[in-house]
């Protein structure tokens, strides 16, 4: 027995370090042209709070593959003790997160783009399932099995907006969400032969939340709302 528990153990640690880089991959590329790499690509200029919601979204990337490495390490004290942190950061993602989209709705509706009202719905959607995974994965940090799911739930639930901006159809975006949201839960089938009811919520919040976003954007009294934000 122990020395089975010792092997689901490396899988664990090899599955969520695994994740993290892979996760930092798809956000590097879905921002490469309009954030990393933009000067190559010749986009649009970013404002200073665009800047700093960029590093701020950057720096939790990093953070997120530094925390599961401490636990794939063993350093599960210095993790837990580095979660004081991650606690603040999250926070001024989620805060920041708020401000740049109002910013970005108000510029849009004052020059006239278009689906402003699916953009502030899909960022508020985007910051509560974070908010939401975040939290509870605060709430049980004491309980190992349930707390990291829950983080690797939060992390798909920010980098979602990567995902949109990967360079492939739009029609295929949704299969992709859907794709990394099972990840835990693929994991959870082939290695442990059950899937952790964490996996089974966060997966239905995630996949309802999809095509829930386009019903929103599309209801009148929500574009009245986001025009009234855009003022």
């Amino acid at each position: 027995m122990p020395q089975q528990s010792l092997h689901f153990s490396s899988r664990d640690r090899i599955f969520y370090t695994g994740v993290a880089v892979v996760f930092a991959f798809a956000v590097f590329i879905g921002f490469s042209r309009t954030y990393y790499l933009k000067g190559f690509f010749g986009t649009p200029h970013l404002s200073p709070l665009a800047h700093l919601h960029g590093a701020l979204f950057t720096l939790w990337t990093f953070f997120f593959i530094f925390q599961t490495a401490l636990v794939s390490a063993g350093r599960t004290d210095l993790h837990r003790r580095m979660g004081k942190a991650g606690a603040v950061l999250a926070s001024a993602i989620i805060a920041l997160g708020a401000g740049i989209s109002l910013y970005s709705v108000r510029a849009g509706y004052s020059s006239r783009r278009p689906n402003m009202a699916s953009l502030l719905v899909n960022a508020l959607i985007d910051l509560v399932l974070f908010c939401l995974f975040f939290v509870a994965g605060l709430f049980f940090r004491r309980k190992k099995e349930i707390h990291k799911r829950l983080m690797l739930l939060a992390m798909v639930s920010l980098i979602i907006p990567a995902f949109a901006r990967l360079p492939i159809p739009d029609a295929t975006i949704g299969w992709v969400i859907f794709a990394f949201s099972l990840a835990g839960a693929v994991y959870d089938a082939i290695f442990l032969r059950q899937v952790h009811l964490t996996n089974v919520v966060g997966v239905l919040l995630i996949n309802v939340a999809t095509p829930l976003r386009f019903v929103i954007a599309d209801a009148r009294v929500w574009q009245k709302f986001a025009e009234w934000v855009g003022r």
